[in-house]
């Protein structure tokens, strides 16, 4: 059969990326944001771009910067390109760029295979099999399907490109081919190491491919080495020596805390998980991390297998290495481009326990050996020569992955379908838990701004995730700079208590996070207790990044309580200069009045909606509100009393309608009922349906005047009014009729409090007042409840 093998490897490269058509609609998801909307560089388009070639490519994130370990300078300029294009970052041009540079990358390793196919004489279908296997399988949608992962298409993109024309030149091509070639080799580095061992796969393909000697193999490699040798000493320059970090821990990879004979078998254990999920890619997960998998021992026989497994493929490639099996150049080129993240060395640990992107380049050589595998065997045991039997393998084999393929992809649509997948697929890890009760608290946030109550369920979801991935950390938690991000979700839900302790220990042990000592503080304010709320809002200005305008406003305000005027003002004019608020200038206008700085305060009040006296007149009022929610009654009543002049002035009961009833309600507290009951008056003028205001009058008229008809009044309306304790109001009601002799009205109200609650003074009541109408039934009944 002739196979237009051109035609072939364009029509699987277009259905290889067209697995991924629906990702161009996504959003970002996981880490896109690093070299997209958290880069302080690439959001500028290329105003800094030379910045990106000068350090780190870690330095630019806005969270936990860092000038180490990685370098892919070229991978950041396209992301500032892009954005100098489109003026913005748009998720949908980071996916379609990703499916573009898949089809390329197909396209390039399809006619490389092809190249190599002729060289050992194979059928020409072979090559094709082994690019619709690659194409098709699951394992590669974390590459694809993020936007980020750009970096390996990228460099993936350029190294097999030089790799292809070096083959194209029978590994012998002139001085300006080799510019090109090495150029596009140095192009792949600079967008990421991981083409690094696909020097060795130049080597192997000299010596497996085109038939040099081991001296000739080796020396074809040297020209490699030059842009290798140069991107390291580029890296060594611009980049810092590596640092222990929060990540350089078991939150990322178990082999942090393993040694020895458990370093051994936890690699072996962590190598056969590759091979399983190359096999069968089910289930898959974007984070791997503790404890998904934990150190391992010699005792699990899993450890034993992986070692048979890969002692095994060892001895295959060593043995058929002279001979150039082609099974031996599978396994070396899987070996190989596995190499840099095989954790060889406790040095070269790659800070994550597994990683289905690792696989991207290994998942080649995978399909390698898989159809070579079926071709050999078609060929030696049934002597056919032709694809049938690799077809009846493979055909529901690709079918099967390219479903799975649609199918994952799916879960990158946004952080929260991917967050969420994760505690499905490693409910094990404390990275899936708490990404997901991120996700759920940033969700909940957002909806609290319309619909608080519909934000609560997102709350307690979260703070459940959140609990399970500390569970899963110990008690000495690595990265506790997620208990203030618990914190916050416990305010959302309401669960404030739990909040303040959250927030101490966040405090203890994440002092330079901004929230803890900040939301701390505006507790100690909320309670009154302004000197220690003033010595928590200057600890949250010295944590890193912290929220200077709301701090600033925060701490003037704090020292307005203290009476601190002249710090106040600092604090205020500081917080001014960090964002435009006409409260800020309300407050410094009244400040530099009480002062004496007329000249000042007339700056500020050029803005005509600058008014002094009503400053004043709004702080007093919430001084007092403050109070009364403290239950600080005197200060309540002080603050109340000095606005009472200038109420109506600044809007009265029409714009503050629970000033009179708040106000009464601290001044009975302070057992002032003559006071009381003209500002309850007041309030009931406001709002004569106040169940509040009717019980204090009520009870006023009752106990302290001896006014029970009025009291009857009173207690009644409240009743009428859906007051918050209906059995309360009844009582009240009850009491008032008992002492007016009404017998048979007392005893149907108190009858009906005892649908919303009881006691033993009503039921008392009830068997006394049945007794006294002859109710002997009723009353026997009463009694029993009595004994």
């Amino acid at each position: 059969m002739k196979v237009n093998t051109s035609v072939w490897i364009l029509l699987i490269s277009i259905f290889g990326a067209l697995l991924y058509f629906q990702t161009a609609t996504f959003g970002y998801s996981g880490d896109d944001g690093i070299y997209a909307y958290f880069n302080r560089v690439t959001i500028k388009g290329l105003e800094n771009w030379t910045e990106l070639f000068q350090y780190g490519s870690m330095n630019f994130i806005q969270i936990n910067p860092s000038n180490t370990s990685i370098y892919r300078p070229l991978t950041l300029l396209t992301f500032a390109i892009e954005h100098q294009i489109f003026g913005e970052f748009d998720a949908q041009n980071g996916h379609i760029f990703n499916i573009l540079l898949y089809f390329i990358l197909l396209l390039l390793i399809g006619f490389l295979l092809s190249d190599l196919a002729q060289k050992r004489n194979l059928p020409n279908w072979v090559p094709l099999l082994i690019l619709l296997v690659y194409a098709a399988h699951p394992i590669h949608t974390e590459v694809v399907a993020s936007v980020k992962s750009r970096d390996t298409l990228l460099s993936g993109v350029f190294a097999f490109s030089s790799i292809l024309i070096w083959v194209k030149n029978s590994g012998k091509p002139a001085i300006g081919k080799w510019i090109l070639i090495l150029g596009l080799f140095f192009l792949s580095l600079l967008s990421k190491e991981e083409s690094i061992p696909l020097v060795a796969l130049v080597g192997l393909i000299s010596w497996f491919f085109l038939k040099n000697n081991l001296n000739q193999s080796f020396r074809v490699v040297l020209p490699f080495l030059i842009p290798l040798a140069v991107y390291m000493g580029i890296r060594a320059v611009y980049l810092d020596s590596a640092s222990e970090s929060v990540y350089g821990s078991i939150v990322n990879s178990v082999m942090y805390s393993a040694s020895g004979l458990d370093w051994i078998s936890t690699n072996f254990y962590i190598y056969l998980q590759y091979i399983k999920l190359l096999f069968f890619p089910h289930p898959l997960s974007w984070d791997y991390s503790f404890s998904q998998i934990e150190v391992q021992t010699f005792a699990n026989p899993l450890v034993w297998l992986s070692m048979a497994v890969f002692v095994g493929l060892g001895y295959v490639a060593y043995t058929g290495f002279k001979e150039r099996s082609l099974y031996s150049f599978g396994i070396l080129f899987y070996f190989t481009s596995f190499s840099i993240f095989a954790n060889l060395i406790p040095s070269l640990i790659i800070g994550s326990n597994l990683g289905e992107r690792f696989m991207f380049t290994p998942s080649l050589a995978f399909s390698f050996l898989v159809v070579y595998g079926l071709y050999e065997l078609g060929k030696k045991k049934w002597q056919a020569k032709d694809f049938t039997l690799a077809l009846t393998v493979l055909v529901p084999v690709c079918l099967a992955f390219s479903w799975k393929t649609i199918d994952r992809s799916q879960v990158w649509e946004n952080n929260m379908t991917l967050s969420a997948s994760g505690v499905e697929d490693a409910p094990k890890s404390w990275r899936t838990h708490i990404m997901y009760a991120e996700e759920l608290r940033l969700k909940g946030k957002e909806i609290e701004k319309t619909s608080p109550d519909s934000a609560k369920p997102y709350f307690e979801k979260a703070i459940g995730h959140y609990d399970r991935g500390f569970e899963i950390l110990g008690p000495i938690n690595p990265v506790p700079q997620y208990y203030a991000t618990l914190a916050e979700a416990l305010l959302g839900y309401g669960d404030s208590t739990r909040a303040e302790e959250v927030l101490q220990t966040s405090i203890t042990k994440a002092p330079k996070i901004h929230y803890g000592w900040f939301k701390l503080a505006f507790f100690e304010y909320g309670k009154g207790n302004y000197e220690k709320a003033k010595e928590l809002y200057l600890k949250a200005l010295e944590a890193e990044r912290p929220d200077l305008y709301a701090t600033y406003k925060n701490l003037g305000n704090t020292y307005m309580q203290l009476g601190q005027k002249a710090e106040a003002i600092a604090a205020l004019e500081k917080a001014k200069a960090q964002k435009a608020d006409p409260e800020i200038n309300r407050l410094l206008a009244y400040l530099y009045t009480d002062l004496g700085m007329v000249e000042k305060a007339g700056e500020l009040m050029q803005d005509s909606t600058i008014n002094v006296k009503e400053t004043a007149f709004l702080f007093a009022l919430k001084a007092g509100n403050d109070a009364f929610q403290r239950q600080d009654y005197p200060s309540a009543i002080q603050n109340y009393r000095k606005i009472a002049g200038d109420f109506e002035t600044f809007g009265g009961s029409e714009k503050y309608p629970s000033y009179y009833a708040a106000f009464g309600k601290a001044l009975i507290e302070t057992r002032d009922t003559v006071e009381a009951k003209k500002e309850f008056l007041k309030a009931y003028q406001v709002d004569p349906n106040n169940h509040v205001v009717l019980t204090n009058l009520g009870i006023i008229a009752f106990f302290k005047e001896k006014r029970y008809a009025e009291a009857e009044r009173y207690f009644r309306a409240a009743v009428n009014s859906n007051p918050e304790d209906p059995f309360v109001a009844r009582m009240n009601l009850g009491t008032a009729l008992l002492v007016q002799r009404k017998e048979r009205e007392a005893l149907v109200v108190l009858e009906d409090a005892l649908k919303y609650g009881s006691n033993q003074a009503v039921i008392r009541n009830l068997y006394l007042l049945n007794t006294s109408l002859g109710n002997a039934e009723r009353a026997a009944y009463y009694q029993g409840l009595l004994q």
